[in-house]
């Protein structure tokens, strides 16, 4: 029996149960339903059969597009009285905190409160194999990408991605094979649950891009994150399976005690999938696998990309795919929005959107940039923003990142009242330490932002913003202006 065929069967059953288990709750609210992976859990919700409602304080698109699409009541901002009529179930999601009117109205009326993980867990993957996508950088891209290979392939899998994908209709869908696909964030769970949401997944197939320090909100040191990834490799079952780098030392120390097979990827002699090379002009990477190399023709520029690939293609092997049908996948997808998306590419500029705020891929996505557009100068616009960036804690290596750049604009930190001066990233020795490599580097006034890019731009610039924001409205501004220039 064809892997189509056998994934069909299968459907009916599972899809069954879940749907069962969903009837015995038929209202449900959402707090915090503006978010990406909150938007597309109430889509999810709807497609159970759940009445749907939910709250936020501000809903913007993709998601309000997604939510009116799918015919969803939404408020906003947020009011107690909203679950004045007693849902069945609250889903609480991440970004919530205890002094919220609706959290604090569920509470007092002692109604059912789920975190967004417990709901997918119970609801949507509940024994579904589940394919969860985990580690520090690219967990969005090869979400996708897994997506996208199932389904090109006949199988209707289901899907949560934490960004917009043009090759889906919407961030989340409930599928109807016996396969689920997650993005799995290491992210605390809730205001009430502070293990890793990617716990609660059930994953029977997880893959772990690479893992490096991150979230200093959440993570005292490397030691903690190590011991987050470390709980996620002991709860896959001997029948699953494991996919990781090679390349990276504690993916491989994990992997050593792992239980289910593993497979790895990377540069590295041993890889079972082992890159050999990219050839930056036709978006050709080659590979070896099982003593055979490859070539194939990859949609996404860069080898961090090329490396994204190799892991998707490891995490389908169990569905026993057709290679020609894999490489067709490849060469259609698409990609994420916001990943080195370039939004002007005229005669004078090209303006491109990333979402890197992480030194690695900063540096990453420079050297990719730099094969892409050979023999151009390169403009580099940071935001620091994440809750790590913000901090000193990768003050050398942020520099050692952007002076690969040729010349840097820095934002403001974003709220730098939340932390302390002896901990907060010091934007006078950034920009000199990128100056004593070499290169240009200056603030970014929080004024006349759009007039103090325009006087530094040359004829054929490569601009790159960097963030995991919007730059206050920045990058959108600058796209319409050198979109209409003359």
């Amino acid at each position: 029996m064809i892997a189509q065929e056998f994934f069909n069967l299968m459907a009916g059953r599972v899809l069954t149960t879940v749907a069962e288990s969903a009837g015995r709750q038929k209202t449900i609210y959402f707090i915090g339903i503006g978010g990406t992976a909150m938007a597309g859990a109430a889509v999810m919700a709807r497609q159970l059969g759940f009445r749907v409602r939910g709250a936020d304080a501000n809903i913007y698109p993709p998601t309000l597009n997604e939510l009116v699409s799918a015919e969803i009541d939404f408020s906003q901002p947020y009011n107690a009285e909203n679950l004045a009529y007693g849902p069945d179930l609250v889903v609480v999601g991440n970004a919530i905190s205890r002094g919220n009117t609706e959290l604090e109205a569920a509470l007092s009326a002692r109604l059912e409160l789920l975190s967004l993980p417990e709901f997918l867990a119970r609801f949507v993957i509940h024994n579904r194999r589940s394919l969860v996508v985990a580690g520090t950088h690219g967990k969005t891209t090869t979400t996708s990408l897994v997506a996208h290979i199932l389904r090109s392939c006949g199988i209707d899998a289901g899907y949560m991605i934490g960004g917009v994908a043009p090759d889906f209709l919407r961030s989340a869908d409930l599928g109807s094979a016996d396969a689920f696909v997650i993005e799995g964030d290491e992210y605390d769970t809730s205001v009430f649950d502070p293990r890793p949401k990617f716990l609660s997944y059930r994953p029977s197939h997880v893959l772990i891009n690479n893992i490096e320090f991150d979230h200093a909100d959440i993570f005292a040191d490397f030691a903690a994150v190590e011991t987050a990834f470390a709980r996620l490799v002991k709860i896959i079952p001997d029948n699953g399976l494991l996919v990781t780098n090679a390349d990276n030392a504690t993916c491989m120390k994990l992997a050593r005690v792992a239980r289910p097979k593993v497979l790895t990827f990377g540069r590295a002699d041993g890889a079972d999938y082992r890159l050999l090379g990219v050839n930056a002009e036709n978006n050709t990477v080659r590979f070896a696998h099982a003593g055979s190399s490859y070539d194939v023709q990859f949609s996404l520029a860069g080898a961090h990309n090329a490396l994204n690939m190799l892991a998707a293609i490891a995490l389908v092997t169990p569905f026993n795919l057709e290679w020609a049908q894999i490489a067709a996948a490849l060469s259609s997808f698409k990609g994420v929005k916001r990943r080195l998306e370039v939004r002007v590419d005229n005669k004078k500029v090209t303006v491109i959107e990333d979402f890197a705020h992480h030194p690695t891929a900063i540096r990453t996505n420079i050297e990719t940039l730099r094969a892409r557009y050979p023999r151009r100068r390169l403009l580099l616009l940071i935001e620091p923003r994440s809750n790590t960036m913000v901090r000193n804690i990768f003050q050398r290596e942020l520099a050692e990142a952007i002076a690969l750049a040729d010349e840097a604009l820095i934002a403001e930190i974003y709220r730098p009242e939340k932390y302390a001066p002896a901990e907060r990233l010091d934007l006078v020795k950034l920009i000199a330490e990128i100056r004593a490599a070499g290169k240009k580097a200056e603030q970014l006034p929080p004024a006349s932002r759009l007039n103090f890019l325009r006087e530094r731009l040359q004829i054929g610039d490569v601009v790159c913003f960097m963030t995991n924001g919007s730059f206050g409205g920045l990058v959108d501004e600058t796209a319409a202006a050198l979109t209409s220039a003359p």
